[in-house]
């Protein structure tokens, strides 16, 4: 009788150990995959980033379940438009409760992965830091949905892999969790001090000898303002780096690159105020034209739209390259241990683009060849281990 109950204990237990691994192995086989952006697929930023996603899941987990959320938070930021944004997203993740949550952009890190960490011995937080960081920016917002989807269970607890980070992932408290992971879109500060170089060499009928970086006065571009001054950008003078939030401001900035012999390098332009207070932004293409005619010296974007919006030239980090990284990363086996600076990926490619006409005009064809050769070689976008090359021809 003894040996029966023992015998019958251990085929439960295999049972049990049976099911247990099937389940494991599913999770393994077919993970639920959420891909939430910070901005929408008006950017060519977020679909360059879908596109490396979908192409490194349909060859690295092709049975994966995959969805794609837009939080459209370039064009609606205003506390009650980010409020509603957040709420569907934070319910969007416990109705589907995804494996794995692929989050771009710092917005997004900020509203929705700050929600979702673990600390060592698998310890949660008291309370939310994102509801904590929202509550901060919009103190008169009703926040009840943060509460009701916090979650405090560690299996079914998320693992956050993020790109589109200019800065840091410190604030939003990844270092001091234990299933956090991610690539940073810190800009290719030598790529583009080497292109400034060559505009001022080639381009212009006066050489400039400064730099002016100008930037909208979004969270994304206010974070980078460090980063901008710790570059050596000799032998080219670093004007003040500057976050601005209004038109009138912007016009300020462009007068004094011109009265300083300045190039002016823009990354993030796409909330400028037409008036303080307003909420309605200069239209990013309208913005860049109005820029380029009425600045005396070459003007360099940072930015994958740049081209697009009516600039003459970008160096801009690969959106490909942080969409496959997504996934690559999402493959590591948990580690169950806080994440460090150093741990973060760097970002290895950039893109270059072009405006052809605008650049003949500009340089009268004294433009180092190895701009145009790319961009000629490859038509309008071409992807390589090296570099993601992207030509326009307005």
């Amino acid at each position: 009788m003894m040996f029966y109950k023992y015998a019958t204990r251990l085929v439960i237990m295999g049972i049990v150990l049976g099911v247990a691994g099937l389940v494991w192995q599913h999770k393994q086989d077919e993970p639920r995959v959420f891909v939430i952006h910070s901005y929408n697929t008006d950017l060519s930023w977020v679909n360059s980033i879908d596109e490396g996603i979908l192409a490194q899941l349909n060859s690295e987990l092709p049975s994966a379940q995959v969805r794609f959320h837009y939080m459209d938070l370039k064009n609606h930021n205003g506390c009650n438009f980010r409020r509603r944004s957040t709420r569907d997203v934070l319910y969007g993740i416990m109705d589907w409760k995804p494996d794995y949550l692929l989050l771009v952009d710092d917005l997004a890190q900020e509203l929705i992965g700050a929600h979702y960490l673990a600390y060592e011995n698998k310890v949660f937080p008291e309370k939310s830091l994102a509801e904590r960081l929202f509550a901060q920016d919009c103190p008169e917002q009703d926040l009840d949905f943060y509460e009701q989807t916090y979650a405090q269970s560690w299996d079914s607890l998320p693992q956050i892999v993020f790109a589109g980070v200019n800065y840091s992932v410190e604030p939003y408290g990844y270092f001091n969790a234990v299933n956090t992971q991610g690539i940073y879109e810190h800009k290719n500060f030598v790529a583009l001090s080497e292109t400034l170089l060559d505009l001022s060499r080639y381009c212009g009928d006066e050489r400039a000898t400064a730099v002016l970086p100008l930037n909208d006065n979004s969270p994304t571009a206010r974070r980078e303002l460090t980063s901008y001054r710790q570059f050596n950008w000799f032998p080219l003078e670093l004007m003040e780096p500057t976050a601005v939030s209004t038109l009138a401001e912007w016009k300020q900035q462009v007068a004094l690159a011109n009265e300083n012999r300045a190039m002016l390098l823009i990354a993030n332009y796409q909330q400028v105020e037409t008036e303080k207070g307003s909420k309605q932004f200069v239209p990013a293409d309208q913005l860049i034209h109005w820029t380029v005619s009425h600045a005396h010296f070459p003007v360099l974007g940072a930015g994958t739209n740049f081209v697009d919006d009516g600039g003459m030239m970008t160096v801009a980090i690969a959106g490909l390259e942080q969409g496959k990284e997504l996934v690559n990363l999402m493959k590591r086996p948990r580690q169950e241990r806080t994440l460090v600076d150093s741990a973060v990926k760097r970002a290895d490619q950039f893109l270059v683009g072009l405006a052809a006409r605008k650049a003949k005009q500009s340089c009268d064809n004294r433009l180092p060849k190895i701009y145009q050769a790319y961009a000629k070689e490859t038509g309008l976008y071409r992807f390589e281990e090296v570099s993601e090359v992207l030509y326009v021809e307005p």
